[in-house]
Order: C-alpha cells, then structure tokens, then sequence
C-alpha cells in the first residue's frame, strides 16, 4: 500500500502555507509601522510628508501587493517578493548603521524566504503532478 503522491503534495502545500503565513506577517509589520508613524504624526497635528515617508509607503504598498499576488499566482508573486525581499535588504543596509545585519534580517529576510517558499511550492506541486 502506497500513498501514491500524497506525502510531496502535503510538502508542497505546507510551504505555501508557511509562505504565505511568513509574507503576511511581514507586509502586516511593516504596514503597522507606517501607520504607526502616520497616527503619530497625525495626533500631533502635522503630517510630515518627504521623500522617506513617501519611499516607506511605496515599499509599504509594494510588500502588500506582492504579498496578494503570491496568494493567487504562487510564481510571480514568488519572483516578485523576492525582488522586494532585496529592494528591502538593500535599503535596511545603506540607511541602518550599525545594526546593518539586524537591519537586513528583520525588513528583507522574510520576503525572501516566502519567496523562494512559493516558488518552491510551486515547482513541487507541478513536479508531483507531471510525474
């Protein structure tokens, strides 16, 4: 008695679970830090809009679109977050001394697992099914 396909499709579905899981906490976290920092601003009466504020909320609005892309289409979302998983370390590192490695880890790192976590998945569950 075999199991046939069963235990690599299990496998591939676990990884898009955790990718996603792992993209959504990331794009949450950083979509609560930009409305953390525009609640603040807010209360106390002046919105500083400037080219920092206005390049975390396009990474912000990126993250959470790759993170909704990735949910239907596991391949380009895969590719997309790990552009996005770069575009996040690269900036962490140039703007954060000294913490740089800290910095990477925490704002680009889990982009790039979910997405090579979709990609993965992805491959598996067309590998399964083609053979």
């Amino acid at each position: 008695m075999t199991t046939g396909g069963r235990a690599p499709h299990q496998t591939a579905r676990w990884m898009l679970w955790m990718a996603r899981g792992i993209s959504t906490l990331a794009a949450a976290f950083w979509l609560l830090i930009l409305l953390d920092i525009l609640a603040c601003d807010a209360l106390v009466g002046f919105i500083c809009l400037n080219w920092e504020m206005a390049l975390l909320a396009g990474l912000v609005i990126a993250s959470v679109l790759s993170v909704l892309i990735a949910w239907r289409r596991e391949n380009v979302g895969g590719f997309i977050m790990i552009l996005w998983g770069f575009v996040f370390s690269s900036i962490a590192y140039m703007t954060s001394r000294p913490q740089q490695v800290f910095s990477m880890l925490v704002s680009g790192v889990p982009f790039l697992i979910a997405g090579l976590l979709f990609l993965a998945s992805s491959w598996s569950r067309r590998f399964v099914v083609n053979h």
